[in-house]
């Protein structure tokens, strides 16, 4: 037992461990030795429509069914590791951090939390854990208790059905098991710290609503002393009223009305005498008021009434189904349109690409035809951001390029290149799309343009394992834009050939690095071949420059009013299908 935690449990609970609390352990865990596998499953539901059933895995000891808690933690969707007789299960996001810790042998339980605002609890548990088989286990009853007390969340077991019943989506109103066991911040023992005193003029700053699946939350916020408050549950007509005998508060701040839910209005009327009043309007007709209960939080200063319904499942997946598809479409229209266009000018720095016969350098020809082709967008497109992946003569790695547009939502990948080889006879624009190389010319380009990465940092750790295999699972993530990088492509080419004398060479599919990690339709541009004399002659001028990147806008002008029409058409055909 390490030194902290006894500071948190104290001498007396020590000695409690060691006497009383680690005897029913070990019993506990003696008693595993002889027991027989059996069927334990997770029954977890995250909203309305969307539920999952996983298998937990589980002993039977005389009567008692115990649970792995690492494996109910995996089931949960939480990361749990077992070390040295501890468990410690973990969750992480943007808004939230948290942990709970348990020993094998120990009645209590740790639960600190990081965000979203630094906190500890330390529960008792009606059984200590029992080491066994590589393992953490628990009664199956108290195994789901212990992870309801952590998550503030529904968490049963079923012993009829040998079943954990999980209600995941959120806690229930006006709920206190996340005040159970804190530890205070100053003299971190066991048990709530003492309230902190309010003084002065209670004013009522501001309303939070939290609707739930089985009901709402109001928490208004206040400053200033406690207020004496009733509380007049909902009537027939659904309104339910909150009396402050000393409050004011700007009621035209705190009105609100909500177009669905539980919850139609929250109004606040100062009553004149120093008083304020809170009414609330509920939505009855499509909802049937359960149960409704007031409390005043003294650690936050607020009142807080929960209400909570009897809901009718059927009716509630229709309306979560339509303000779900609702939203998707919101968002699919934003997703596809076509606002972001990402420019990458291959090579750049230490890097000079191709060089033709009279020193004419890739990485100088391709960053002028990709400003200019910037440029052109810009103006005929206000409504399109243009990012570039350099906008100089610098060395960007590869896997950079391909972050840079994701990172910027765009919804077109165009990398600009010129071509080289050994036959100085070869010319002709070509335009790739990711793909397995379909012959040996499309490698030997790939190759090329790969050789890149040699001039990057670390470059054999970074792209190790760079083999055939790892470019068709590449090309399948790409899948979903295959279709619309071809189309790209072939615009592209097209255009290219009607404002240039540099005839195309077709499109064509290769293993270009710098195609791998763009989550969005991407296409490469060779413009033309600076190891051909009369192309580098043409390449290395200014207008030949101008008139590539003409060509390959008017090639994404024609891709982009095929794929606005295509979205449109997709999303009326999924708006009426859903």
């Amino acid at each position: 037992m390490t030194e902290r935690f006894r500071n948190h449990v104290g001498y007396h609970a020590v000695v409690l461990f060691l006497t009383i609390l680690f005897m029913p352990s070990f019993l506990a865990a003696a008693s595993l030795e002889n027991a027989t596998p059996e069927k334990l499953t997770l029954n977890a539901v995250q909203a309305f429509d969307r539920s999952y059933v996983l298998g937990v895995r589980a002993v039977k000891s005389g009567d008692i069914v115990y649970a792995d808690l690492a494996s109910l933690a995996r089931a949960l969707r939480y990361a749990g590791r077992v070390d040295g007789g501890q468990l410690v299960v973990s969750y992480e996001d943007e808004n939230n951090s948290s942990a709970c810790r348990v020993l094998a042998g120990n009645n209590f339980a740790r639960f600190t939390q990081q965000r979203p605002a630094a906190s500890e609890r330390v529960v008792q548990l009606r059984s200590s854990p029992a080491a066994w088989n590589g393992s953490l286990w628990l009664p199956a009853g108290d195994a789901a208790r212990l992870f309801a007390l952590w998550l503030d969340r529904e968490i049963v077991y079923d012993a009829k059905e040998k079943r954990i019943d999980a209600f995941l989506w959120s806690s229930r109103p006006g709920s206190k098991i996340t005040s159970i066991g804190t530890v205070g911040a100053n003299d971190r023992s066991i048990g709530p710290e003492s309230p902190p005193v309010y003084q002065g003029p209670t004013v009522i700053s501001g309303i939070e609503v939290s609707e739930l699946a089985n009901g709402v939350v109001i928490r208004l916020s206040a400053s200033g002393a406690k207020s004496v408050a009733s509380f007049l549950k909902p009537d027939a007509q659904g309104v339910a009223y909150l009396t402050l005998q000393s409050a004011s508060g700007d009621a035209a701040a705190l009105f609100r009305t909500f177009s669905r839910g539980l919850l139609k209005e929250i109004k606040a009327t100062g009553l004149g005498n120093g008083a304020m009043q809170v009414t609330l309007a509920l939505n009855t007709p499509l909802f049937k008021v359960k149960s409704s209960e007031y409390r005043w939080d003294p650690a936050s200063n607020s009142y807080v009434i929960s209400i909570l319904s009897d809901v009718d499942v059927q009716e509630v997946y229709r309306r979560e189904k339509e303000r779900r598809i609702s939203q998707d479409l919101a968002q699919d229209l934003k997703r596809w349109k076509f606002d972001t266009v990402v420019l990458d000018a291959g090579h750049g720095g230490k890097d000079p690409g191709a060089v033709g016969p009279a020193g004419t350098r890739e990485k100088d020809v391709v960053l002028n035809i990709v400003r200019y082709l910037g440029a052109i967008i810009r103006s005929e497109w206000p409504d399109v951001k243009v990012v570039y992946t350099r906008g100089d003569d610098r060395f960007i790695p590869l896997k950079q390029r391909g972050r840079i547009a994701n990172r910027n939502d765009g919804k077109l990948f165009v990398s600009v290149h010129c071509n080289a080889a050994e036959n100085r006879s070869a010319r002709g624009a070509e335009v790739y799309i990711l793909g397995p190389h379909k012959n040996e010319a499309a490698l030997r380009v790939a190759m090329l343009e790969n050789e890149a990465i040699k001039q990057e940092a670390d470059y054999e750790k970074n792209y190790k394992g760079f083999t055939d295999e790892h470019l068709i699972m590449s090309s399948m993530a790409q899948n979903a834009f295959t279709l619309q990088s071809k189309e790209a492509a072939r615009h592209v080419l097209q255009g290219m050939e009607k404002k240039t004398d540099i005839n195309g060479r077709g499109v064509r599919q290769a293993g270009f690095m710098v195609l791998w990690t763009p989550s969005m339709p991407s296409v490469l541009v060779e413009a033309g071949y600076l190891s051909n004399r009369v192309e580098e002659k043409m390449l290395r001028t200014r207008k030949i420059q101008k008139d590539i990147a003409q060509g390959v806008f008017d090639g994404l002008r024609q891709y982009r009013n095929g794929y606005e029409k295509q979205q449109v058409v997709s999303g009326s055909a999924a708006g009426g299908n859903r």
